[in-house]
C-alpha cells in the first residue's frame, strides 16, 4: 500500500501545478477534453488500485474481485486515452502541461512520442496481470509493475521538469527514479521475507531494460524517426 501511497504523492506533485497554474501551462483555459479525460481516468484508477490493495489487507477477495472489473476498463480507457495524448503531443510539437517541452522549445516527433512505451509497458502488464488473477502471487506483483514501471516515470519527469536545474540530468535521473521505484519490491521481499520473487526481480529487470534499449537505441534511429513524423504530420 506504501507504494501504491507513494505512486499517487508523486502523480499529484508532478502534474498539479500545471493543472492549477494556468501560467505554466500550454494549454489555455477551458482545458481540452483530451487533457480532462486523462487526468478523470488517471485518478479514478489510482484510485481503484489503492482501495482494491486495501481489500486485500483486508482478506475481502470477493469485492476484490468484482472492483477488479472496474479496474480492467480503466486500464483500458487510460491505455487508448494515453496513447491518444501522446499523439497529439508529437503533432503539437509540446506537451499539453508544458513541463516538459515548452511552446517555444522544438524537439524532434521522435523524442516526443518516445513515452508510448510507458503507454504499452502498462497495457501490457495489465493484461498479463488479468492472465495470472487466478495466481494471486503472480497478479499482484504484475500490477506492481504496471503501477511503478509504467505510469511512475511520467509523473517524475514532469516534476523533474518543474525545476529548470535539473532538465540537464533529467535522463539520469529518471534512470536512478525507475531503478529505485522498480526496487521497492524486490528489496521489501528480500527484508521481510528472505528471498525476492522472480517476478519482483526479473520483471523490474526486464521493464528496465525495455525502456532503457527503447529510448537509447529505437528513439534514436532514423527508422522511428521517420515513424514519429508519419504520425506528426497525420
Amino acid at each position: 500500500m506504501a507504494v501504491v501511497l507513494l505512486v499517487i504523492v508523486l502523480t499529484i506533485a508532478g502534474f498539479a501545478p500545471a493543472l492549477l497554474t494556468p501560467a505554466t501551462r500550454t494549454v489555455p483555459l477551458p482545458l481540452p477534453w483530451l487533457v480532462v479525460a486523462h487526468t478523470i481516468v488517471a485518478a479514478a484508477f489510482l484510485l481503484v488500485f489503492l482501495v482494491q490493495t486495501l481489500l486485500v489487507v483486508a482478506r475481502r477477495t470477493t469485492a476484490h474481485r468484482r472492483l477488479g472489473v472496474v479496474g480492467v476498463l480503466l486500464a483500458g480507457a487510460f491505455t487508448a486515452i494515453g496513447a491518444f495524448t501522446v499523439i497529439t503531443e508529437t503533432r503539437r510539437g509540446f506537451d499539453l502541461s508544458g513541463a516538459l517541452v515548452p511552446r517555444a522549445t522544438t524537439l524532434e516527433p521522435g523524442i516526443l512520442l518516445g513515452p508510448i512505451i510507458g503507454v504499452i509497458l502498462f497495457a501490457i502488464l495489465v493484461a498479463a496481470a488479468v492472465l495470472y488473477r487466478h495466481r494471486p502471487d503472480i497478479h499482484k506483483r504484475l500490477m506492481l509493475l504496471a503501477l511503478v514501471g509504467a505510469l511512475a516515470p511520467a509523473p517524475v519527469a514532469h516534476l523533474e521538469g518543474h525545476w529548470p536545474a535539473l532538465v540537464p540530468y533529467a535522463i539520469p535521473l529518471a534512470i536512478v527514479a525507475n531503478v529505485c521505484l522498480l526496487g521497492l519490491s524486490p528489496f521489501y521481499e528480500r527484508i521481510a521475507g528472505g528471498r525476492m520473487h522472480p517476478i519482483s526481480l526479473w520483471g523490474g529487470v526486464g521493464v528496465l531494460l525495455c525502456i532503457s534499449v527503447f529510448f537509447g537505441i529505437v528513439v534514436p534511429s532514423a527508422t522511428w524517426n521517420r515513424f514519429a513524423e508519419w504520425i506528426a504530420a497525420r
